[in-house]
């Protein structure tokens, strides 16, 4: 395997996932960030089977790590069960569990297992320029770094983007999540069952996340000009609906809510030149509605890494060739994600009437068509996969 000198824009958690794949392959691989330090902001991620089974494949294993869930139940605002899946189930047929785990514990531990100076802070990229031998990328400090390829996973709003496909930036959708991380007594914060509860037209969910952490988001129609609600608004707004979601807001202040609208790109046949290209928020930022966008940016990362170990082919066919093998996968989720938010009505909660072997078959079947690592693991002898 040829060695390469890899220059990775973004040290989230794409560019980490990225950068411990090739590492671990032997590359040279420097990360930058434009911030300071680590971007700990966010809440909780649900890191799905595939995503679980992507960050194994490169060397990241967050089984111990995060909460691993069991169910998932999914009721109407007026507290009718619309169906349960069984994510135990969901393990044994794909071989990896459904994991939540704080967003900073994630990226502070994906930070921590890669070689000291990995990643360089304060690094902002202003210019990419690619050269027959090689590729270019100048900083806002007025320093610069040359390698042979260059990946841009540096988020919603990109500049590797910008910088080397030009284009319309990311459009909202028309919604956006009310949400937050905060520690609670309540029940629902000590299991390891995901609740969501699906209104006309708003909906809420409530993940425990470990340790008594409670990871809640209240998601709404929203438009540029709208008013972002406070938490006491939120209490008149969410009124009635089933507990615990009254006991939740009465429990917890503004200094706890964060406020997202939701974005969306138009995913583009080709991410990248000769020798760049790009992985996650970067090229197909989605709606949070069905909880992939990160697990989708895991499974990038661990599909180039494929490519790059590939000796055939130059290093401009190998990233379209990961480009086109990912580009479907990607588009149905992105799609999935656009629509539900639209309807607030996902897949497999039109098999509300049906029992819980159904809806737990259907998690299965959904994880599966919008996974490239499902699928190449299902090959390996003694895997179960559905």
């Amino acid at each position: 395997m040829e060695t390469m000198r890899v220059l990775v824009i973004g040290a989230g958690v794409g560019g980490l996932a990225i950068a411990s794949g090739l590492l671990g392959q032997g590359h040279d691989v420097q990360v930058f960030e434009h911030h300071d330090a680590l971007r700990t902001s966010g809440a909780g991620i649900t890191v799905w089977s595939n995503g679980t089974a992507a960050l194994r494949e490169l060397g990241v294993d967050i089984t111990g790590r995060g909460h691993q869930l069991h169910s998932l139940r999914s009721l109407t605002e007026s507290g009718r069960l619309l169906w349960e899946a069984d994510l135990d189930e969901v393990t044994e047929r794909l071989g990896s569990p459904t994991v939540q785990i704080p967003r900073r514990r994630l990226i502070a531990e994906m930070a921590e297992s890669l070689p000291a100076g990995a990643i360089q802070f304060g690094r902002r990229c202003v210019a990419v320029t690619e050269r027959p031998d090689h590729v270019r990328v100048d900083f806002a400090d007025g320093t610069s770094a040359t390698g042979d390829v260059l990946i841009g996973a540096d988020g919603q709003r990109s500049v590797v983007r910008k910088q080397v496909l030009g284009g319309e930036s990311a459009r909202p959708t028309g919604w956006a999540s009310w949400q937050g991380l905060t520690r609670s007594d309540l029940p629902v914060a000590q299991g390891r069952q995901t609740l969501n509860i699906a209104g006309r037209n708003a909906h809420c969910g409530l993940i425990p996340t470990g340790g008594g952490l409670l990871h809640w988001w209240f998601d709404m129609p929203w438009k540029e000009g709208d008013r972002v609600f406070t938490v006491a608004e939120l209490r008149e707004l969410f009124r009635g609906w089933p507990e615990p979601v009254e006991a939740l807001l009465a429990s917890v202040t503004d200094d706890d809510l964060g406020f997202f609208p939701h974005i969306r790109h138009k995913v583009p046949h080709v991410w990248g030149g000769a020798r760049t290209t790009l992985l996650g928020d970067a090229v197909h930022a989605m709606p949070p509605a069905v909880a992939q966008a990160a697990n989708q940016t895991m499974e990038d990362a661990w599909l180039l890494t494929q490519y790059m170990a590939d000796t055939t082919g130059s290093l401009a066919e190998r990233l379209r060739a990961y480009e086109f093998e990912r580009r479907p996968r990607v588009l149905k989720v992105s799609r999935t994600a656009a629509l539900t938010s639209a309807q607030r009505r996902t897949p497999i909660q039109r098999l509300a009437r049906f029992p819980g072997w159904l809806a737990t078959h259907s998690q299965v079947v959904s994880l599966r068509s919008g996974s490239n690592v499902l699928h190449s693991l299902a090959a390996k002898p003694g895997l179960r996969v559905a």
